[in-house]
């Protein structure tokens, strides 16, 4: 009896330590597949900066109920390469109707802020790299010094949201989009620490496996310059 005892004790505790095993290959299985989840979407062709860049003398502005959806933008699902200049538009106002449903303010175009995301998603682009810092380890502030917008007579802050894409995945709506559903990017861009704002634009991608798409910068920014 004690035999038989001994021996059923034993096969099921064999059994757990089967179930345990199963279920601690299954959980590294289940990180593997998210992993590689995250990666695909990547390669499927929507990037989204996995840092933000942001230079603040100020403390966050405090969260805002959202409005109603503004009217939607035209060609706001129009391909980048089909034409590029409409995409912008397009990209300049989803950005507005974004901040607009957060009550957080238009942001006024500015010629020293566009200069800088301009040249940074072409160097994205030429160098093949997608970061906030550059191979040669420029980071925001430098592009923005560059551009002259930093300047030592003013107080300033920015703050920087990147993306690329191919085919459907490379028009405003899609753009915006996907940096909605990052925090931190949406936080930056419906901050009310902000009121002006540069558009880079290039067509082409990072990886020269995309040849086709586009990849894009976007500084948003304030400052106040001593007389």
């Amino acid at each position: 009896m004690m035999v038989l005892l001994a021996g059923g004790m034993a096969v099921w505790l064999l059994a757990v330590l089967i179930v345990l095993s199963i279920c601690r290959a299954a959980a590294r299985a289940d990180e593997r597949e998210a992993s590689r989840g995250l990666v695909e979407t990547g390669r499927r062709g929507v990037g989204v900066g996995l840092a933000t860049a942001a230079v603040s003398f100020a403390a966050h502005a405090p969260p805002s109920q959202a409005r109603p959806d503004p009217d939607p933008c035209a060609n706001r699902d129009l391909p980048y390469e089909a034409a590029p200049a409409l995409v912008r538009d397009a990209l300049l106002c989803e950005i507005a109707r974004v901040r607009t449903r957060r009550d957080a303010g238009r942001l006024r175009l500015d010629a020293q802020l566009d200069l800088a995301a301009g040249r940074h998603a072409t160097d994205m682009h030429e160098r093949r790299y997608f970061s906030h810092t550059s191979p040669g380890g420029g980071e925001l502030g430098d592009r923005a010094r560059r551009a002259g917008y930093a300047k030592r007579t003013c107080s300033w802050r920015a703050g920087e949201v990147l993306a690329w894409g191919v085919g459907g995945r490379s028009t405003a709506a899609a753009t915006v989009a996907a940096w909605f559903d990052s925090r931190s990017h949406r936080h930056i861009l419906v901050s009310r620490r902000y009121s002006e704002l540069g558009v880079g634009a290039v067509a082409g991608t990072p990886y020269d496996r995309y040849p086709s798409g586009v990849t894009i910068a976007a500084v948003l920014g304030e400052r106040h310059c001593s007389a």
